[in-house]
C-alpha cells in the first residue's frame, strides 16, 4: 500500500526514513532516535516529514514514550495537502482529532494546511511536564532521606536506591535529548512558514510551545544535575559507611587478638607445670616411704618412645598440608561468600530490572 501511494504521488525516496521507526523490538536501541526534520523542494511541491516522540499515561498507571511520524506534501501551486500519519497506537490522540477534524468538515483544513503540525505539537507536548513531575516526585523521597542521613546511625538508603538514581539520571538525559530534536524541528517549521508567508499566528503557536519544550528540557537538565549530586552523595554516605564498619571490625580484632596473646601467654606459663604434674601424675612412678624416694618403673621407655614418634608423626603430617597449597585447609575453612561474584551479581540483577524498566518507556 505504501509502494502504490510513494509512486502515485511521486514522493521521494527519503520517505522510507520515516515507517523504519515503528517495528515490534524487544530490546531498547533507538531509545531516543527521532527522524530529524526534513524539507524537499520540488518546484512548487514541497515535502515535509519527522518522527515526534513523546510521554504518554497508560491507563495501567505507567509512563511510556511513545512516536508519531508525520509526512506532509503541499503543493503551493492549487494548496492541495497529502498527510500520512504514522500513530503507535490504533486510536492515539492525533488519530482520533484527525478524524473528529475530517468527520466535521472543518474550514481549518482549507484555511491551515499546516494545521496536522500544530495539532500534533498541542496534543503531545505538554505531557512532558506531568512526566517530569512524576520523576521528580520519586527522586525527592530519596534525596530529603539522603540529607536527613547520619553516618553514625543506621542507614534509611542502600545500594538499591543508589541504582534508581541511576535509572533516574538515565531518564532525565532521554528527556534533554528527545525534547531537543522537538525543539530543532519546530525551528524549522517555524522558517518554512516564514519563507511562504504563512500567518504569524500559526508561527507564534509553535514558537510558543516551542518555548515550553525549552523549559522543559531546562527543568530536565536541572533535574539531572541534582540526581547525579545526590548519586554522589549517596556513594559516598555508603562508602563511609562501609569504611567505618571495617574500622569497627578491625578494633574488634584488635581486641581479640590482645585476648589471644593474653591466652597464649597464660598457656604458656602453666604448661611446664601442667607437664609436670601429668608426668607424675602417671603409674611410671611410685614414691618407695620406707626409703624415702622416688622409683621409677623400667617400662617408662614405652611413654618416650610413644611420644617422639607421635611427635614426629605430628610435624611429619603438618609438613606434608603445607606443601599441598593449602588445599585441604581451605576445605576446612568455614565457607565465605565471594564479594566480588557477590557484586557482579547484584550489578546484572539491577541492570536486568533497569533494562525491563526502560523497555516498558520503548514504543
Amino acid at each position: 500500500m505504501l509502494e502504490t501511494i510513494v509512486e502515485v504521488h511521486g514522493i521521494d525516496p527519503s520517505f522510507w526514513e520515516l515507517p523504519s521507526c515503528f517495528y515490534q523490538r524487544d530490546d531498547d536501541f533507538e531509545d531516543v532516535f527521532c527522524v530529524p526534520y526534513t524539507m524537499l523542494r520540488k518546484g512548487s511541491i514541497i515535502e515535509i516529514s519527522y518522527t515526534l516522540r513523546y510521554p504518554e499515561y497508560k491507563a495501567s498507571g505507567e509512563w511510556t514514550t511513545r512516536q508519531t511520524g508525520i509526512y506532509h506534501q503541499l503543493d503551493v501551486s492549487n494548496s492541495r495537502n497529502l498527510f500520512i500519519i504514522f500513530n503507535p497506537t490504533p486510536r492515539s490522540k492525533v488519530h482520533c482529532e484527525v478524524e473528529r477534524v475530517l468527520r466535521d468538515q472543518s474550514m481549518l483544513i482549507k484555511s491551515e494546511p499546516f494545521w496536522l503540525h500544530q495539532t500534533l505539537f498541542s496534543l503531545y507536548s505538554p505531557s512532558w511536564r506531568d512526566y517530569i513531575r512524576s520523576l521528580e516526585r520519586r527522586f525527592l523521597p530519596i534525596a530529603n532521606t539522603a540529607f536527613a542521613t547520619f553516618i553514625d546511625e543506621p542507614l534509611r538508603l542502600n545500594y538499591d536506591n543508589l541504582s534508581a538514581l541511576s535509572n533516574l539520571e538515565i531518564r532525565f538525559l532521554q528527556i534533554s535529548t528527545i525534547v531537543e530534536s522537538t525543539t530543532e524541528t519546530i525551528d524549522g517549521l517555524c522558517q518554512l512558514f516564514d519563507e511562504l508567508s504563512r500567518p504569524n499566528s500559526e508561527a507564534q503557536n509553535l514558537r510558543n510551545i516551542c518555548r515550553k519544550c525549552l523549559v522543559s528540557s531546562r527543568t530536565a537538565t536541572n533535574l539531572k544535575n541534582r540526581v547525579q549530586i545526590m548519586a554522589r552523595l549517596l556513594s559516598d554516605t555508603l562508602l563511609l559507611r562501609d569504611q567505618m564498619v571495617a574500622n569497627q571490625q578491625n578494633t574488634n580484632m584488635f581486641q581479640l587478638n590482645k585476648s589471644a596473646v593474653f591466652i597464649t601467654t597464660l598457656t604458656l606459663l602453666y604448661l611446664p607445670a601442667s607437664f609436670m604434674a601429668t608426668f607424675f601424675g602417671m603409674n611410671f612412678f611410685d614414691l618407695d616411704q620406707e626409703k624415702n624416694r622416688i622409683v621409677g618403673s623400667p617400662t617408662i621407655w614405652i611413654f618416650i618412645v610413644a611420644s617422639t614418634v607421635l611427635t614426629a608423626i605430628t610435624f611429619l603430617f603438618y609438613y606434608w598440608l603445607l606443601h599441598r597449597d593449602g588445599t585441604v585447609f581451605r576445605k576446612l575453612m568455614p565457607k565465605v561468600p565471594d564479594l566480588k561474584i557477590q557484586t557482579l551479581r547484584r550489578q546484572w540483577t539491577n541492570l536486568t530490572q533497569g533494562d525491563v524498566e526502560l523497555q516498558r518507556l520503548s514504543c
